[in-house]
C-alpha cells in the first residue's frame, strides 16, 4: 500500500505540460566551429565553448559581445558560468581548468597534474574556493582546495559515471549528468541522495533552484530540492543537442549553430 501511495504521489507530483504552447523562432547563431560546451550566467548571457578552443559569449539577443579565441587551444569540455565575474572553462585533453576572471587581464589556468594523477572526466567549481573532480576510472569524486591543491574530500562513487557528461555545484549540492543514467544529486561530502533516470542528458542548467535539461524531443524542469516535482514541454523540432533557457527564452544547441526561441503557453 505504501510503495503504491509513493508511486501515485510521484505521478501527480510529476507533469507534462500539455497546453496549447506556440513557439517562436527569433534568431539563428552560426559558428565557424562545432560547439562543444554551452552555459549561461545570472544576467542571461550565453557562453559557448568550441572545438578550437574559442569561448564566446553572447547577449540575450544573441549578439556576440566578447570573444576569447583559443584560450584553451583544446576543445573546452565545460563551462560554468553561475559566477559571472569568474568563468570557470574545464579543458580534459590538457587536464586543466581555467578561470576567466573579470579583474584579471588575461585567463588564470591550473593543470589538474597538480591536485591528483587520476585522469580527471569532469571538472566544475565550487561555492567556497574549491573545484570538484569526477575521475570515472576510479569511480571517485574528489574536493579540492583551489590556491594549495589539499584534497578537502574524497568519496568512492556507490555508482559507475562513466558515461558522465555535466557536473555542478549548487548550494548543497553537486550534482552529475550521465548519458545513459540521467541526474544524479550527491550531498555535499559526496553522497548520492536521489537518482532521476533518463537517457540522452548531456548537459543541464541550474536558476532559481531549477534543473532545466533537454533529453530526446522534450524539455524537462526538475525542482531541485523537490525532485518529484518535474515539468515538461515538447521542444520544437530540430534535433538539437542541448538546450539553454533565460526567462521565456530558449538557446537551443546544434553542432555549430544556436536557435533562439521564444515560448508562449
Amino acid at each position: 500500500m505504501k510503495t503504491k501511495l509513493l508511486i501515485c504521489t510521484l505521478l501527480l507530483q510529476a507533469s507534462i505540460c500539455c497546453l496549447a504552447q506556440e513557439w517562436t523562432h527569433v534568431k539563428t547563431i552560426k559558428l565557424k566551429n562545432e560547439i562543444t560546451a554551452q552555459s549561461v550566467d545570472t544576467d542571461g548571457k550565453i557562453y559557448l565553448g568550441t572545438m578550437a578552443g574559442d569561448m564566446l559569449r553572447y547577449d540575450q539577443d544573441g549578439n556576440e559581445t566578447e570573444l576569447y579565441s583559443a584560450v584553451g587551444n583544446f576543445p573546452v569540455t565545460l563551462i560554468s558560468a553561475w559566477n559571472r565575474f569568474k568563468v570557470f572553462l574545464f579543458l580534459k585533453s590538457p587536464q586543466q581548468f581555467i578561470f576567466l576572471d573579470r579583474f584579471s587581464t588575461s585567463p588564470i589556468t591550473y593543470s589538474l597534474a597538480d591536485y591528483q594523477r587520476p585522469l580527471v572526466t569532469l571538472c566544475a567549481p565550487g561555492i567556497d574556493n574549491s573545484v570538484w573532480a569526477l575521475s570515472a576510472d576510479y569511480n571517485e569524486l574528489r574536493k579540492y582546495n583551489i590556491q594549495n591543491s589539499n584534497v578537502l574530500l574524497s568519496n568512492p562513487l556507490q555508482i559507475n559515471l562513466s558515461n558522465a557528461s555535466y557536473m555542478q555545484a549548487y548550494q548543497n549540492l553537486v550534482l552529475i549528468s550521465d548519458t545513459q543514467q540521467g541526474i544524479h544529486f550527491f550531498d555535499q561530502y559526496g553522497n548520492l541522495q536521489f537518482s532521476h533516470p533518463e537517457k540522452g542528458v548531456s548537459y543541464f542548467q541550474v536558476v532559481n533552484d531549477q534543473l532545466v535539461f533537454l533529453a530526446g524531443a522534450w524539455i524537462t524542469t526538475i525542482d531541485v530540492f523537490r525532485p518529484g516535482n518535474i515539468t515538461k514541454i515538447k521542444a520544437p523540432p530540430g534535433g538539437f543537442n542541448n538546450v539553454l533557457k533565460w526567462g521565456d527564452r530558449y538557446y537551443f544547441i546544434g553542432k555549430d549553430q544556436v536557435l533562439i526561441y521564444q515560448l508562449r503557453l
